[in-house]
């Protein structure tokens, strides 16, 4: 008798621990559930958000179409480059009840486009920002091995089976860069070298350069153009009366710097402009309180007197 009340007990026992599991069980995956509906929601809030912040950057770039005399440029005349002065847009936020989007607004035509960028390109650009000249060839010629569609290894690049003997644990793409973090990838690439030269890339735009927004390390990333060339169209600048042609520049340099950008004009007329027609934007939109995020990025295109969608999507 006492044998069977002590199996009862027993039986009982279990069956309290084993509801007491099912019950601890049954709340997780309640509470996983709560978690990641009330994350769709703050996702969809997020998505909203950022999605409208774009459109507001539109509406701000088809404003000073219509008005450029209505924003302070840093330009004698806003009416050569509407677009000429991004800052005030780049600092706008967005504040709708409990959603938040913020936009950070860029010249795209100010930074080197990775996916479009020759060798010679990438190696200047590497040697502007004083990596050894050797290191900058290398460089140059895997970036250009990890984006093209073969697996056939430049002299000094690396391919597939390279990175395979290295260990590496993401292989070449084969494919365009969807964004410039992933240079991280390419052998050879530090994360040191990475943040100095992340501010003067993009996957954005057609590739052109816009001499008066692009940096002295972008600006001597072309061909032809010297240190030189480089400070006058920087000092040009800070005197609020940009450059409009390579006539003008050519003009201000030495024999030797005059000669360069000569001998590379058929080129530099082709990638070299003088006013912003292409802006990029990546907008980050959130709820109040939420760690949950939603980035959306679009490039628009300056047409006349028209903006067009030129590419617009989710950030990678």
């Amino acid at each position: 008798m006492r044998r069977r009340e002590g199996f009862a007990l027993m039986a009982a026992l279990w069956l309290v621990v084993l509801l007491g599991v099912m019950g601890y069980e049954l709340s997780a995956l309640s509470r996983t559930r709560r978690l990641a509906i009330v994350n769709a929601l703050e996702k969809a809030q997020g998505d909203g958000a950022a999605d409208a912040m774009v459109e507001t950057v539109r509406a701000l770039l088809e404003r000073r179409l219509a008005n450029p005399g209505e924003t302070t440029l840093r330009m004698r005349d806003a009416r050569l480059d509407p677009w000429g002065d991004l800052a005030s847009i780049a600092t706008d936020s967005l504040s709708l009840g409990e959603e938040r989007a913020i936009a950070h607004v860029y010249d795209a035509s100010s930074r080197l486009q990775i996916n479009k960028a020759t060798e010679g390109d990438l190696r200047r650009l590497f040697i502007a920002v004083h990596v050894d000249a050797d290191l900058a060839m290398r460089l140059a010629q895997r970036i250009l091995d990890w984006r093209d569609a073969d697996d056939v290894r430049r002299v000094n690049g690396a391919e597939r089976d390279d990175y395979l003997m290295a260990g590496a644990r993401v292989l070449p793409s084969n494919a365009d860069f969807r964004d410039p973090a992933e240079l991280r990838n390419v052998e050879g690439m530090t994360p040191e070298l990475l943040a100095r030269i992340s501010p003067l890339v993009t996957t954005r735009g057609s590739g052109t350069i816009n001499a008066n927004s692009a940096s002295r390390e972008v600006l001597l990333s072309l061909p032809g153009f010297s240190d030189e060339a480089a400070a006058v169209v920087i000092r040009a600048r800070q005197n609020r009366s940009p450059l409009r042609s390579l006539d003008e520049l050519t003009k201000q340099l030495s024999g030797g710097g005059g000669n360069a950008i000569a001998d590379a004009m058929s080129e530099l007329n082709s990638r070299l402009s003088f006013d912003t027609r292409e802006v990029a934007v990546d907008v980050e939109g959130w709820v109040d309180g939420s760690p949950v995020r939603s980035r959306f990025s679009a490039v628009y295109e300056r047409t006349g007197d028209a903006v067009l969608v030129k590419w617009r999507g989710t950030e990678p």
